[in-house]
């Protein structure tokens, strides 16, 4: 199963994920990780302060991959960031779709 947490930025995002992979025992990965490491290694001309768009734009197709690899061996696996597409789906057959658990977390008035 792939649990993918979703959501704006300082919504609880990490903290959610932490207490999945504390429960659950399955390997995590932060989208905000993979765009530091392309970032701090010189392999992209992204910045940190690029816009939410450019950013979801260059690091979802390699997100998406990976997932669908997770899927493929039959791994368990968490993924969490704010630059998973909420059309996120249409990059998936229906066999992938069944393997998939999506979370979006937003803030609410309360």
């Amino acid at each position: 199963m792939i649990i993918i947490v979703a959501g704006g930025t300082h919504t609880g995002k990490t903290m959610f994920a932490q207490k999945l992979l504390e429960t659950y025992h399955f390997p995590y990965l932060s989208v905000d990780h993979i765009k530091m490491g392309l970032i701090r290694s010189g392999y992209c001309s992204l910045t940190p302060e690029n816009d939410r768009e450019a950013l979801t734009e260059y690091l979802w197709p390699v997100v998406r991959e990976i997932i669908k690899t997770a899927i493929e061996n039959c791994q368990n696996l968490i993924v969490e960031g704010c630059y998973i597409p909420f059309s996120f789906q249409a990059d998936f057959s229906p066999d992938y779709l069944k393997e998939l658990r999506y979370l979006c977390i937003v803030f609410s008035e309360r």
